[in-house]
């Protein structure tokens, strides 16, 4: 079966998570996705401890299988010939350098659509490509903070708080793919490609639209609601005997069930907390009883309390029980692959599945270089040029398993 994007050529230049996540979406359904790294570096996260068996960095390897690497100067006139070889054969180029980075090499899309006008030039940027602040340099804790979600994230009486995940950097790799995509489905009806700018700033607000909605609905600052919703007392986190358990009952029929599960039928009838907006009124008294009732069982007794009565509910696993759940392993949500010579390695698994054409881990984490010489030879390269271009330093041959130190980016 043929994976869904298969015969599509991919260029990826980009560090960190953004760009490389949007880069490894394409590549796990099956594109041929050729990352280039600077040389004898590469890409920044390479040098994030801790490692697998002391060489792949976690970090890295978490947004960079299924792809091929190639180390070239773009400071050298010949590292530049070589990416534009690539992209003018390309169907996609990924990018997440500042505005302006690629532009100055010249490699921007203008110039690129005029030689390949079916290239799906894909720029993820900190604020996107127009606006006082397009040039300005942004990352996943930056953005956080500057577009909302730092400010109803952690307790209402502690300090503004991180998600747990780099969700501004993985939500506007989410989106660049999708723009990707969608960009490839207009050039089935036009034959053109065209260039899609997302950026940390644009994907974090689209996934807070409802907290902009609310504000804007009711004029209210929303603020942070620790572990639960800005409501509903009924959707939150809750301490039992031994650990945390959420209850998420949003619905009334739920909320029947909870009073039947925490053994209080008279709820039902208190006027205060007769329907959700009473009980949204009433919230800090309500979270005050539920939590008085759970702290004095433990887990096990609440999950099957809750289950049987239809309330859904789950412990708040830590990541090493993530990985044991038997939902995760039906779903090949946790998969393994090899590093060549070095040993295995675990990481999540493809995140969507399809009847007829599926994904699949093909590829490991390349090595820095280490399809260079392959990709050279594709482009025309004799193995004599290649020696000539290694030995001045414009493109990196595979090392071999190397750690590489830490370097700013373009």
């Amino acid at each position: 079966m043929t994976a869904p994007l298969a015969g599509i050529k991919v260029v990826e230049i980009s560090v960190a998570m953004a760009g490389p996540f949007c880069g490894m979406l394409l590549g796990d359904y099956g594109a041929d996705v050729i990352k280039i790294e600077r040389t004898e570096v590469g890409d920044d996260s390479r040098a994030w401890s801790p490692f697998f068996h002391d060489s792949m960095s976690y970090y890295y390897a978490a947004a960079n299988r299924n792809k091929r690497g190639m180390a070239i100067d773009l400071k050298t006139p010949e590292g530049v010939k070589i990416a534009r070889q690539l992209i003018e054969q390309a169907d996609v180029l990924v990018h997440n350098y500042r505005v302006g980075a690629l532009e100055r090499l010249g490699l921007d899309y203008e110039s690129l659509a005029q030689v390949n006008p079916r290239l799906v030039y894909c720029a993820i940027s900190g604020f996107g490509a127009t606006g006082p602040l397009s040039k300005e340099p942004a990352n996943d804790l930056f953005m956080q903070a500057y577009a909302g979600s730092m400010s109803i994230t952690g307790d209402p009486e502690g300090s503004p708080a991180k998600m747990g995940m780099s969700v501004a950097d993985v939500g506007a790799g989410m989106f660049g793919a999708m723009g990707v995509m969608m960009a490839l489905e207009t050039r089935h009806r036009t034959g053109r490609g065209q260039r899609v700018d997302t950026s940390l700033l644009e994907g974090h607000m689209a996934m807070l639209a409802q907290f902009f909605t609310r504000y804007f609905s009711s004029g209210e600052v929303p603020g942070p609601s620790g572990s639960g919703a800005l409501t509903s007392p009924t959707y939150r986190a809750y301490q039992a005997s031994d650990q945390w358990i959420v209850i998420s009952a949003f619905n009334q029929r739920m909320w029947k069930g909870l009073c039947a599960a925490l053994e209080k039928p008279e709820w039902l009838e208190d006027p205060r907390f007769i329907n959700p907006q009473m009980r949204s009124d009433n919230r800090a008294l309500m979270i005050q009883l539920i939590g008085a009732i759970i702290i004095t069982q433990p887990l096990a007794y609440w999950e099957k309390r809750l289950i049987e009565n239809e309330v859904p509910c789950s412990p708040v696993n830590t990541i090493d029980k993530v990985v044991q759940q038997p939902q995760v392993h039906a779903r090949d949500m946790v998969q393994e692959m090899s590093l060549d010579g070095l040993g295995m390695m675990s990481m999540a698994g493809l995140p969507i599945k399809f009847s007829d054409s599926p994904g699949a881990i093909r590829l490991p984490p390349p090595r820095l270089g280490q399809h260079s010489a392959d990709i050279l030879q594709e482009l025309g390269y004799s193995a004599e040029k290649i020696a000539t271009l290694a030995d001045s330093g414009a493109v990196g041959l595979d090392p071999g398993w190397v750690k590489v130190a830490s370097a700013s980016g373009a």
